[in-house]
């Protein structure tokens, strides 16, 4: 039975200190807004910002009904995403990251993805899922890192993705590194960022469903001795994880696998031609060491690479 149409889409964030991009990330979220054919709004968790990232937020949500801040103190991603998302109203919820500005092109994605009417999670620069499918598999967990591989998974395992993974180049330039986002969430010495450092790979390891041997697996290709101390950074990592009361989502693969394995295959079956939307052709960009560890973990990296044209690229 198909769904109604979304009577609301709610785009949600988490935010920390992030002053210098978030007026041109939040401008081009209202963009999109104003191109998916329902209403919309904005709501944006921010921990304790301080560099005028909150007096930002304070002001456009008095200038704005559509627009809501959640105020609050913690420094974890995935809590933030989670009062975000409870805070929401939307039957469709859009998560965003307000480090990056949306090329408006993916108004267009948003608006054919809303015209499905599916519980599937539509991936791409910027993804949509809808409210119950978050809510039946228990929505954001309180993780520092790998908060949306998490959710991600299970979501996917149990309603399907469609893709149509495509980068515009105005989008990339303001995108911040994974260390970047990281470090907004710490100030003060380097034993403090090491720590952080230290509980964000914990985390990702419970996030990601992640064994040793798969993180060795994506590291393949670095040398002897980056490998070796790795290997022992993981191995601390992963007593870490196995001592929070906060546990992997169980699955028979990681998250990470997971994601990989349904956006291409989305692509293989040829799914996004399902979107009524008239953009360039998806292709999945990934790194030599994420296309070296889905060669040898992947049951359809064989199909992937007969592909002509190809559905993945190299970042």
């Amino acid at each position: 039975m198909a769904m109604a149409l979304a009577e609301r889409v709610s785009f949600c964030a988490t935010n920390l200190n992030t002053a210098d991009r978030l007026v041109a990330s939040l401008d081009s979220i209202d963009v999109l807004g104003r191109a998916v054919g329902v209403p919309y709004e904005v709501v944006v968790a921010d921990g304790p910002s301080t560099d005028g990232a909150r007096e930002l937020l304070e002001d456009r949500q008095r200038q704005r009904a559509d627009f809501r801040l959640v105020r609050h103190a913690e420094r974890r991603r995935g809590a933030g995403r989670r009062l975000a998302f409870e805070a929401s109203s939307g039957s469709v919820i859009a998560p965003f990251d307000t480090s990056i500005t949306y090329a408006a092109a993916y108004g267009g994605l948003l608006r054919a993805y809303l015209q499905l009417r599916t519980d599937r999670m539509l991936f791409s620069e910027i993804c949509a899922l809808s409210r119950r499918s978050i809510e039946e598999v228990g929505g954001w967990r309180d993780l520092i890192g790998a908060e949306d591989i998490d959710l991600y998974g299970p979501l996917i395992e149990r309603f399907g993705l469609i893709a149509w993974p495509v980068a515009f180049p105005e989008s990339q330039s303001a995108r911040m590194g994974a260390y970047a986002r990281q470090m907004r969430y710490v100030q003060g010495s380097s034993v403090r960022r090491l720590l952080r450092m230290y509980a964000t790979q914990r985390d990702q390891i419970i996030g990601g469903n992640y064994r040793v041997r798969d993180l060795m697996g994506l590291n393949a290709a670095k040398p002897a001795t980056r490998r070796a101390a790795l290997r022992v950074w993981f191995t601390l990592a992963a007593i870490g994880a196995g001592l929070r009361p906060i546990h992997p989502r169980k699955s028979g693969r990681n998250n990470y696998l997971i994601l990989r394995e349904a956006i291409l295959g989305s692509l293989l079956r040829g799914e996004h031609k399902s979107l009524a939307w008239n953009g360039p052709l998806p292709r999945l960009l990934l790194t030599p060491d994420e296309i070296g560890y889905l060669r040898g973990a992947s049951s359809i990296w064989g199909e992937v690479e007969a592909q002509d044209p190809p559905i993945y690229g190299i970042k």
